[in-house]
Formats: C-alpha cells, structure tokens, sequence
C-alpha cells in the first residue's frame, strides 16, 4: 500500500505597508529566536523618518510593531550587530535648512542602541494577513540612543554597514574605500582603513559581505566598476586585495554574499539584472549565471541554513526565489547512489531529475515598484521578507512542498 503525504496549504503573505518610501531592511538576529525585520523609511520632505521593528507571528500570520524616531534623516541603509540585537546601524542624507529655506543635505551614518521594550509596554498587532496595512495609526513611538560614528579619512560617501559575524567589529562601505571598526560599550573605533583605489583608477564601492570561513578574517566589497574586491583585515592595506574579480558585472555590482556552507563560493547581483555566482579560486568566469530580472538586480542572499535557496531583488518589481543545488552545499545523489531495486524505483526514477534540476522556486509578485532589499529571517530558514520604494513590505514563506523536498 503506497501512502501519500498530503501538502499543507502555503500560509499567505504577509503584507505591511508604509505611508512614506522605503529601500532600507534587514533581519534581525534576535536572542530569543523570535522572527524580526527592521525597516528604515526615506520619506522625502517630511518632520519624521522612523525604523521599524517588525515580529512576524507564525501562529497568527501577523506582524506587531515597534517605531523609533530618526528624525528628518532619509535612511539609506539599516543593519543589526548579530552579537547584540539592540545595537544598528544606519546610513542616512541629514537635511538641514540653511536660513530656514535652502535645505542642506550630507550623507552620514551611525550607530544606535535600541531601547530595551518595557514589560508593560504592548507593541500593536495586525491580524489580517490578506489586506495591505498602514502604519497610519502608529502606537508610540520611542527615541534611539546614539552610540556615534566616526569621520572618514577621505572624500567619499557612507553606504552601509556590514557588522562581523562574530566579533565586535564592522566594515563601514563608502566612497573612499572600506573603513573597519571596533565597536566597544559606548565607542567607535577605526582599526584600518583599505582605500577604494585599483592602480590609477579610482573606485566607488557600494557593498560588503564578511567571508564567515575561517574566523571570518576577509571581506568583499561590490564595486561600482562592476568588480568585486576581496580583502584580508589581518594584512596591511599597502598588501591590496586578495580577490580580484574584474567585470563581474556590466554596470554596477550593487550586492555580493558569500555561500554560508560552501567555502570560496559567492554570489553578486548587478545593473545588468544578472545574479552570478563565483569561485574565488577560479575568478576568471563565474561558476553559473541566471538571468530573470529585466532591469537592476538590487539584492542577492544565501538562505543561512539551505545555501541552495537564494533570494533576488530588482528594480523590476520582481523578488525571485531560486534553488541551485547544483553549486551548493548539498549532495547530488546518483540514480545508482540514491535508489534501491524496489517497487518504487519507478516512481523515484521519474522524480529525481526534478530534485536535482536548478530552478525558480517561487517569485513573489504583490510589490507593485522596485525592489532594493530582500532578506531571509535570521531565526527562521523558511521565511523572508522584501521591501519596495513605495513602502510595502511583504513577508512570504518558503512553499512547503519545496521546504518538505530540502528535509525528506
């Protein structure tokens, strides 16, 4: 007797939606394994910009919410310390008015403790999981504590933030090269500074991603060029890069993640909508190409725990969620490995190139503008969220017969 196991129907996305724009989102790694996003607004010309502290509840599919106060800052870019919860970063255009008309504006960046919640204190929740929400009807909301930032060496502009997997460290990307720093108590420090210079030319970088190899002693930064640059922070900045990836892109290289199971392997989206996946030992060509999005490809993410799963966003309103077992982690089994002489063999035989054929698994569709930002939960392997320009959120689930393929 053959038995069939019966699917559970997908839950529903999870739509929150902001009345400002948006491009700036991260997962946060929160200590009590609860499933949290922060969003950082870029309302233009308004008194108040905000973060947004998301907890997505799985048994209600809904999301409640904590806001903070950033000001008239336009946000660019958030990221949470993994070692300490409570402690972001942002990078943000400061406006000011000279004279009370003329608005002034300066890219900055900053380090910001998140006041710890009050037990009395109830974050508001949305139980609807299929009508848009607003966050019209805002619960109160509460000040940042500035740790502080440092000034950079040279001319250039911040772009985020990449905190050290383990340690109380950082990279902070800019213009002007890639700065690393220790992050104490209640201080920063610069430790080192790798210019943004390759011979005579000199780069703009927009990205980094820390290797989490081997102590996670190197990091790699998207270049505006279009190539990718690899540094180890234990070697002088006059060594240069230990990674060279020239044209990994036409355009902009704007994102670059390295494989969390796999050593040498990374992954870079760029301005020509490519997501290209690369083995630093062998830089020359990329290891596999997908082409899906029609214009920028803004972001590109491992799934922490399943290094096949690998989330895309782009400008073209599209967040692709892709399976590409075949550079991952995870064991191609043969027909000869995998499959006894059995009754079944049949109906093995029949499923297994679909097990290990390369493929989208889902692409999500409700973001109506461009996509800047896609990440998976910290907490959660089977959960991720995207963030459009027009402030809509969307939180979506790794499809279960996908999610019961990768477990059985």
């Amino acid at each position: 007797i053959k038995s069939e196991i019966k699917m559970d129907i997908d839950d529903p996305p999870v739509i929150y939606g902001l009345e400002t724009q948006a491009r700036a989102l991260c997962s946060v790694p929160a200590l009590d394994d609860s499933q949290q996003f922060i969003i950082g607004t870029q309302g233009l010309r308004v008194e108040h910009n905000q973060l947004h502290l998301l907890t997505f509840d799985a048994d209600t599919n809904s999301v409640s919410k904590r806001i903070f106060d950033h000001g008239r800052d336009e946000i660019w870019s958030v990221s949470v310390a993994p070692h300490n919860p409570n402690l972001c970063a942002t990078v943000f255009n400061r406006v000011t008015m000279d004279s009370g008309t003329n608005p002034s504006v300066a890219k900055r960046w900053c380090l910001w403790k998140l006041p710890e919640e009050e037990d009395n204190q109830t974050p508001r929740h949305r139980n609807s999981s299929e009508d848009a929400l607003t966050s019209s009807s805002l619960s109160s909301v509460e000040s940042l504590q500035s740790i502080g930032s440092i000034e950079l060496e040279q001319q250039g502009e911040p772009r985020c933030l990449a905190f050290h997997p383990e340690r109380a460290e950082a990279v902070l990307v800019s213009d002007g090269g890639l700065y690393q720093l220790g992050l104490g108590s209640g201080a920063v420090r610069l430790l080192a500074h790798l210019p943004a210079k390759d011979g005579r030319s000199q780069l703009r970088y927009w990205h980094a991603a820390w290797n989490p190899h081997h102590s996670a002693q190197q990091v790699i930064a998207a270049c505006d060029s279009g190539g990718l640059r690899g540094f180890d922070v234990r070697c002088p900045p006059s060594d240069g890069p230990v990674v060279v990836i020239d044209n990994a892109h036409n355009g902009q290289a704007r994102c670059v993640d390295y494989n969390p199971n796999k050593q040498y392997y990374l992954a870079s989206s760029g301005d020509d909508g490519a997501i290209r996946f690369w083995d630093t030992r062998q830089p020359s060509n990329p290891v596999k190409m997908l082409r899906l999005h029609k214009h920028w490809a803004c972001c590109v993410q491992f799934n922490p725990y399943h290094d096949q799963l690998v989330l895309s966003g782009g400008t073209d309103a599209k967040v692709y969620l892709t399976n590409n077992r075949s550079i991952s982690s995870e064991p191609v089994l043969s027909l000869d490995d995998d499959l006894d002489d059995d009754d079944d063999d049949d109906d093995r035989r029949q499923q297994q190139p679909e097990l290990d054929e390369d493929r989208t698994v889902s692409v999500v569709e409700e973001h109506e503008d461009s996509v800047y930002a896609a990440v998976w939960c910290a907490t959660d392997p089977w959960l991720f969220a995207s963030l459009s320009y027009d402030g809509r959120l969307v939180i979506s689930h790794v499809p279960k017969s996908e999610k019961y393929r990768i477990l059985l």
